[in-house]
């Protein structure tokens, strides 16, 4: 019996073929990421003066080393205009010292006078009412004898009016002093926060210093000397020489083989012998469509779950590199 070679070929490539399916048909343990960190841009909450630059792009810095060094801009306006409002304040002040002491000396002045008005009625009657006795104890058809003087109601009068005539001077002149005491309170309270106010403008016209927050890499410096960037804009951003974490996303069908804690192998792509272990730090809450670098096929749409992993901060990654993630064999 002769055996035709076409059905030969077809039944090798199908015992190619099965294998090949079934392992494409298999979930990947693996998927491609990319370890990265953003930027930090630097900025300050105001504007400045650059008044000189100590680093370049590319420069390699330590934590805490000068950067830039910065002038305020708006201190002068603000120092001025402080100052001015200072002014103002102390002239309040004087003139409500004087407006105090000229209303007592009223108040002062209208009390004596009552007092005085008072006492001058008080000693006309007085006189009066002496007068009349004089004249009483002269008439020989009056019979005197027996009789004492006594007030008139007019006298008695008076000389109650006499005890409380100063009592709304003196009630006047107290609220005018609480009165004063408070405005006064009120007046230095706002001079003293000018005070502290101008010293502590006085400390930031001088020279502000920008530091690196982080032991890292200058990137763009976005200033020269001489120019005037305004408020919380970036002056210039720094990144880590060395990734310490890894974006990547797992397959729309491995959403629940993962979770937070879970180890992974970090391989690059690049020399696919050094490898790290990572573990995941953050887990999206949606599907999203995979970036061009983090697909197996760069020209098939596909779409998984976003993951962020911790990695040890001394590797050898460069920052933006492509890595591969594994999961750990069991």
């Amino acid at each position: 019996m002769k055996i035709n070679p076409v059905y030969v070929l077809m039944l090798i490539g199908l015992l190619v073929l099965v294998p090949l399916a079934r392992k494409i048909q298999q979930r990947p343990t693996a998927f491609y990421g990319i370890a990265e960190n953003p930027d930090i841009d630097l900025s300050l909450e105001h504007s400045v003066l650059v008044k000189r630059i100590l680093v370049k792009e590319g420069e390699t810095v330590k934590a805490g080393q000068l950067l830039m060094v910065l002038e305020r801009t708006n201190i002068p306006f603000l120092r001025a205009s402080l100052t001015q409002e200072k002014k103002q304040l102390d002239a309040e002040r004087e003139e409500m010292l004087i407006k105090g002491r000229n209303r007592r000396r009223e108040l002062d002045q209208a009390q004596t006078a009552a007092v005085f008005e008072l006492e001058n009625q008080l000693t006309q009657l007085t006189a009066e009412q002496a007068q009349n006795e004089r004249l009483l104890k002269g008439l020989e058809s009056v019979n005197t004898k027996g009789t004492t003087s006594e007030e008139t109601p007019a006298i008695a009068a008076l000389r109650a009016e006499q005890a409380t005539v100063a009592q709304p001077y003196v009630l006047q002149k107290e609220n005018l002093q609480k009165e004063t005491k408070a405005e006064l309170n009120s007046l230095t309270a706002r001079l003293e926060a000018i005070d502290l106010e101008l010293a502590e403008l006085e400390r930031e016209f001088q020279t502000l210093e920008l530091k690196s927050p982080i032991d890292g890499v200058i990137g763009k410096v976005n200033f020269v000397p001489g120019e005037q960037p305004s408020a919380r804009e970036t002056l210039l951003n720094i990144y880590h020489r060395h990734p310490d974490q890894v974006t990547t996303y797992i397959p729309e069908g491995q959403l629940t083989s993962l979770a937070l804690g879970d180890s992974l192998i970090v391989r690059s792509v690049q020399d696919q012998e050094y490898l790290i272990s990572g573990h995941i730090i953050g887990l999206g809450n949606k599907i999203r469509e995979l970036p061009i670098r983090m697909r197996r096929d760069p020209t098939v749409q596909a779409w998984g779950r976003e993951v962020l992993l911790k990695i040890p901060e001394d590797n050898l990654l460069m920052q933006g590199e492509r890595v591969l993630i594994e999961q750990i064999s069991e």
